[in-house]
């Protein structure tokens, strides 16, 4: 009894493994043939005309970060992550005769769509080899995951306190506006860290009226300043405490005092003009608090050397400019000749 136990487990698990072979070949084979019916013998390029208007492709933005920003290069860094699908009769099969929901394909098999960055400079995919989502009623989901370094146009008059709109205006050059439309649509998952730039809020808008198909993403970026107040601010406020108090040195040291704190504040202002962008569209505000500043403190420097000068050297400096004393001998006959006319007056009356 017992061995006849021992053979019936046997031939069950014997049973059960070829049926899962025989369900795993089938399963095989029912996909091969639903990718021969698919795309073809040799597996061709899928192309999203279909003669019947435009290919609509809802696309949903997910901002997730911005990595970097560069207001020296006037460079932005960003990561976002583009969610598209839209429907292709095409690549439609029926669940009866292929008994499978969704087939996921690499993305070169598939028709997908071509972005074009206006502002980009580099692009890079997060993933290499993306794969494609197709459903049995024809929907096909791709996700395509970016990482953006493109240039902004920096607002940096109020720097540090200063606001900008980065754009990213995506195209799509290989179609037309009569053969593909966006939708688009916004999913922000922004992840602010301890950043001087902070994501304020992130648009998304689309145009019609262009030739090609066209959707931008607008970022809305905000300064915190802290470390700019603490690294420049602060100090330029030290050094004119620092020169409002060099009235109360006394004037043999006052110079050398002035002259110590303009050299200073000369090597302060050449390393802050080295550390702000070059643009001849929009000087900071900031630039010219610093220009100004260093006007008055080269004209209390200036002060201060003629002051010295004109206590300390005051006979020799009125020689230079051309007073010259009256002799004594003239002063002298003057005085005769006062009371020589008193005398005349005396017996006159």
């Amino acid at each position: 009894m017992k061995r006849a136990r021992i053979n019936m487990t046997y031939l069950f698990l014997l049973l059960e493994t070829s049926l899962q072979i025989t369900w795993q070949d089938t399963s095989a084979s029912l996909e091969e043939k639903l990718f021969k019916s698919l795309f073809g013998t040799s597996a061709v390029y899928q192309t999203h005309k279909t003669g019947s208007g435009p290919l609509l492709v809802n696309i949903t933005v997910i901002m997730s970060n911005v990595l970097d920003v560069d207001i020296l290069k006037y460079t932005l860094t960003s990561v976002l992550v583009l969610n598209q699908s839209w429907y292709n009769e095409r690549l439609a099969w029926d669940e009866e005769e292929f008994p499978f929901s969704t087939v996921t394909v690499p993305w070169n098999s598939v028709w997908t769509p071509s972005y074009m960055v206006q502002e980009a400079f580099d692009v890079t995919w997060r993933v290499g080899s993306p794969n494609v989502v197709l459903h049995s009623d024809g929907k096909t989901e791709f996700q395509l995951a970016l990482r953006i370094d493109s240039n902004c146009n920096f607002d940096l008059f109020y720097y540090p306190l200063d606001s900008s709109e980065c754009f990213l205006n995506f195209f799509s050059l290989d179609s037309k506006v009569s053969d593909l439309e966006f939708s688009p649509s916004i999913s922000n998952e922004i992840l602010n860290l301890n950043r001087e730039y902070l994501i304020t809020s992130v648009n998304i808008t689309s145009q019609r009226n262009k030739a090609q198909p066209y959707f931008a993403v607008m970022i809305n970026l905000k300064n915190t300043g802290i470390r700019v107040l603490l690294s420049s601010v602060l100090p330029s406020l030290a050094v004119e405490i620092a020169d409002l108090c060099g009235f109360f040195i006394r004037l043999q040291d006052r110079l050398s005092y002035m002259i110590t704190l303009l050299l200073a504040y000369l090597v302060f202002y050449s390393s802050f003009i080295d550390s702000m962008p070059e643009s001849a569209s929009c000087n900071p505000l900031l630039s010219y608090y610093y220009t100004g500043l260093l006007i008055l403190l080269f004209l209390s420097t200036t002060e201060t050397i003629l002051v010295q000068k004109l206590v300390t050297d005051d006979a020799k400096l009125c020689l230079n400019y051309g007073f010259k004393p009256k002799k004594k001998g003239t002063s002298t006959a003057s005085n005769g000749q006062l009371e020589h006319a008193k005398d005349f007056k005396a017996k006159g009356k």
